[in-house]
């Protein structure tokens, strides 16, 4: 599975950014994208159709109508995609370092907009296989690729 990462400045007086992690719709089963919600992909990406972590990780359970737990599981699966999402913008971009990836996270340089495309291991109804150890959880437990900087655009 393909998955970009992404640094875009926002506007602002200092340098804040904002960081993703997203999935390309095409490297995602058509029935998983039918029950899930599309975003966009920042410009300097392309603006490509892609899915959330969140939306690619979640199990299959999660998308019956009739389960009375799915709040509780949807709130799971925020913290276990956070924490996927933050260990793999740490790995492409080392000055994110906070520890939980924010909506928007200034950084003392101004690095510029970037973007990375890159090779991960299939996510796709992964939560139970990550959920019971997500703070032990490393990049290399997804099979995040380690050449970013020859793909960065």
């Amino acid at each position: 599975m393909e998955i970009v990462v992404t640094r875009s400045r926002i506007a602002g007086t200092l340098p804040f950014y904002e960081y993703r992690a997203l999935v390309p719709v095409e490297d995602v089963a058509i029935e998983r994208r039918a029950r899930t919600c599309v975003v966009r992909a920042p410009k300097v990406a392309g603006s490509v159709p892609c899915l959330r972590i969140a939306a690619v990780i979640a199990p299959d359970r999660f998308f019956s109508p009739n389960d009375a737990g799915r709040c509780r599981l949807a709130a799971h699966i925020g913290t276990v995609a956070k924490r996927i999402e933050t260990l793999i913008v740490r790995n492409v971009f080392p000055e994110m370092t906070a520890d939980t990836l924010r909506p928007v996270i200034p950084v003392e340089h101004d690095p510029g907009d970037a973007c990375v495309w890159t090779d991960i291991d299939d996510l796709a109804g992964s939560y139970d296989r990550f959920a019971p150890e997500c703070d032990l959880l490393m990049a290399f437990d997804f099979g995040l690729r380690q050449d970013f900087e020859c793909r960065a655009a």
